[in-house]
């Protein structure tokens, strides 16, 4: 049977049942000690208790029979039954009680709509009318009732059809009422699923997007955060709420007034700023400002809606960076050639004559400066071709480890190491292949390990780990020195030609690290905090499409290699 009755209506039909008892019963007493201490009023005590008895009976019936209409309907033809029963005691067909019948009645079409309510309506007539027929001479009389003469044929007539009509006529208005609820229950269940929907998405919406959104009252204070500006700031949401919106970007003290000065003469104001996150992490943004007005057009506050453009900040940067190497190797390309054959004319002619003339005093001065001068010159032609015309482009597979380690061995016994030094290499594994070209990422060791040590001329621990990231699919190496730092100006400048930070570097060191990894298809990030030194991380990705053309040619299994590596 379909379900009619829930468990909240079942639980307050059964309140009202108790209630409703207990205060008849409260009467009753009242009546017997003061208003008829001589007659008795026993048997509405007897009533009560079968009435209490029908409601533990509802409520094991409930049990078995929950929400359906045999267990309503057991309950409104009981309740009818109880109510006859009080009728009875109370005067019969004349008593004053019968208008209790309504109560069953106007129950029934919020449970059991219209039909059911006109059957329980007519249920309930039937029982006063058999009150009217047989509650005289037919049913035992009882102490309240035993002095009550039996009425006239037209006087029971006439209470039939008045409680006929009245029984009907609220059945029906009940049920015309109980429709027009339900359906407007309906109607506002539907409205407000549809609000909640709409709700829900413009939140999902709001919570989806990468950009970070942030609004505000009219002094400044945030009070509402999405989650993309809780990932982008590394600040929670609820960290946020109630911060101001000037210490919350690192703004100077003012900006805020500036801008609301700006919003009054245009709708909205864009602007870039570098944050210093609470992890310590500096990331540039863009922020859109604008106002925050309600539906009426009033002004709420302000919309702060920002992005992370620290990508393409360096994207930006590496654009510049590339399109000045590109002149420069041009440049370069020419300048060597006319360069190296007089430097090597000039060299081997002071060799010649140092050997030959035997000079001394300022004379052999001149010529070692001049031989000097001659090999650091030679040293900036050698590095202009490498970094103009590095030779093709040839990955092979090999194992990164390996020649990280090599590159370690020659520096520990080169010049520029010294005895206050330690370099410490930290592999993820024993062995990692990749795609590289061996040479050239020997280069990028060597280039990136030397300026480190450069960087701690009175000794220092330089860290060098190496493992797979981005599931295996790139292998990163990071070299971490503890030397003196570099300021945001000098990180921007650090892969510019002649930029060497260096009294004796060419400045064309770290320039050409930045085109062997470009040529692998890497990219180089650098973190350093003046004084406290500084982070560079190489990440170059672990295949090669040239490799993988040559491996599937010849059948190599390096892919088996690897797992086996990295196991």
């Amino acid at each position: 049977m379909k379900a009619v009755e829930s468990a909240q209506q079942f639980r307050w039909l059964m309140i009202l049942r108790v209630v409703t008892i207990t205060t008849l019963l409260i009467c009753a007493f009242g009546i017997e000690l003061v208003l008829r201490p001589d007659q008795t009023v026993r048997p509405l005590f007897f009533l009560a208790a079968g009435a209490y008895g029908l409601v533990l009976l509802y409520a094991v019936a409930y049990r078995w029979f929950s929400g359906t209409r045999t267990l309503v309907y057991g309950q409104l033809l009981g309740d009818s039954i109880v109510v006859t029963a009080f009728v009875w005691i109370t005067g019969g067909v004349e008593s004053p009680m019968s208008f209790l019948y309504l109560l069953p009645i106007l129950v029934a079409p919020l449970l059991i709509y219209r039909h059911g309510t006109l059957v329980i309506a007519t249920a309930c007539w039937t029982m006063y009318a058999s009150l009217a027929i047989f509650g005289y001479g037919w049913l035992p009389s009882v102490g309240m009732i035993a002095d009550v003469s039996e009425p006239e044929p037209v006087r029971i007539g006439y209470y039939l059809a008045v409680h006929l009509v009245g029984f009907l006529a609220v059945a029906l208005l009940g049920s015309n009422l109980s429709d027009r609820l339900r359906a407007t229950g309906h109607e506002l269940a539907e409205h407000s699923a549809t609000a909640e929907r709409l709700q829900a998405l413009n939140e999902n919406i709001i919570e989806s997007i990468n950009s970070g959104l942030i609004t505000t009252d009219a002094l400044g204070r945030i009070n509402f955060m999405n989650r993309g500006g809780a990932e982008i700031t590394r600040v929670s949401q609820e960290e946020a709420k109630g911060c101001h919106v000037e210490e919350f970007f690192g703004l100077e003290p003012g900006l805020f007034d500036k801008l609301r000065e700006r919003l009054e003469v245009r709708p909205r104001f864009r602007f870039e700023r570098d944050l210093v996150t609470w992890e310590e992490r500096r990331i540039y943004l863009g922020i859109a400002a604008s106002n925050l007005y309600d539906r009426a057009g009033n002004p709420l506050g302000y919309i702060f809606i920002f992005q992370d453009l620290t990508e393409i900040q360096a994207l930006e940067q590496e654009l510049r960076l590339n399109e000045r190497m590109a002149a420069m190797g041009k440049m370069a390309a020419g300048m060597a050639h006319e360069l190296r054959n007089p430097l090597a004319a000039i060299s081997g002619s002071v060799q010649y004559l140092k050997g030959h003339l035997k000079p001394d005093g300022e004379v052999l001065d001149l010529m070692d400066i001049i031989l000097r001068e001659s090999e650091r010159l030679d040293q900036t032609i050698r590095d202009f071709l490498i970094f103009a015309r590095p030779g093709p482009f040839d990955p092979e597979r090999a194992d990164i480890v390996e020649l990280l380690e090599e590159s370690l061995r020659l520096l520990r016994k080169s010049r520029q190491f010294g005895g206050k030094h330690e370099v410490i290499a930290r592999p993820a594994a024993s062995r990692i292949w990749c795609d590289i070209d061996t040479n050239r990422t020997k280069q990028i060791f060597w280039n990136l390990a030397t300026n480190a040590l450069k960087a701690m001329p009175d000794g220092g621990k330089l860290q060098i780990e190496i493992g797979l990231r981005n599931r295996d699919r790139e292998v990163e190496v990071c070299f971490a020195d503890e030397g003196r730092g570099m300021s945001p100006a000098e990180i921007d400048s650090y892969f510019h030609p002649f930029k060497s930070a260096f009294s004796e570097g060419t400045g064309l060191g770290a320039a050409i690290v930045y085109r062997l990894v470009a040529e692998h298809g890497g990219r180089i990030d650098i973190e350093s905090t003046p004084g406290r030194g500084t982070r560079v991380r190489v990440t170059i990705p672990t295949r090669n499409s040239r490799v993988a053309a040559v491996q599937s040619t010849d059948a190599e299994p390096e892919a088996e290699v690897l797992s086996e590596a990295i196991r």
